[in-house]
């Protein structure tokens, strides 16, 4: 197979699974409303006074999901995006005589005091 094909093949499990949970939520969200709306028709629940508890209902019925959703597709963006950000930090890094020079000052500066050089 091809290295391209085999590096997306993570990043479109991670879309799919979020794409389920965003409809999941989706659907849990319109089910926790038709919940409220039976429960203020009947007499049982009152909106004023209520509305934390409203919104505490639908975050825990439906708002999990939509977070894991978005938590989902970032990881698969991430990992999309991932050589370009690998290659960017390689070329970054690439300045060893300047990293020797100063490893070679800082070696220098800890052991003057220590009494190594005597």
């Amino acid at each position: 197979m091809n290295k391209k094909i085999i590096r997306l093949i993570p990043c479109i499990i991670f879309y799919v699974l979020a794409g389920l949970l965003a409809i999941y939520a989706m659907w849990s969200f319109s089910h926790s409303a038709d919940i409220i709306s039976q429960a203020r028709a009947a007499g049982q629940l009152a909106a004023s006074g209520n509305e934390f508890d409203i919104a505490s209902f639908y975050m825990s019925n439906s708002g999990q999901y939509l977070i894991w959703a978005l938590l989902l597709a970032a990881a698969g963006l991430i990992l999309h995006r991932k050589p370009t950000v690998v290659n960017a930090t390689a070329g970054s890094v690439g300045a060893t005589e300047k990293n020797a020079v100063v490893d070679a000052e800082l070696d220098e500066w800890f052991t003057e005091g220590n009494g190594q050089d005597k």
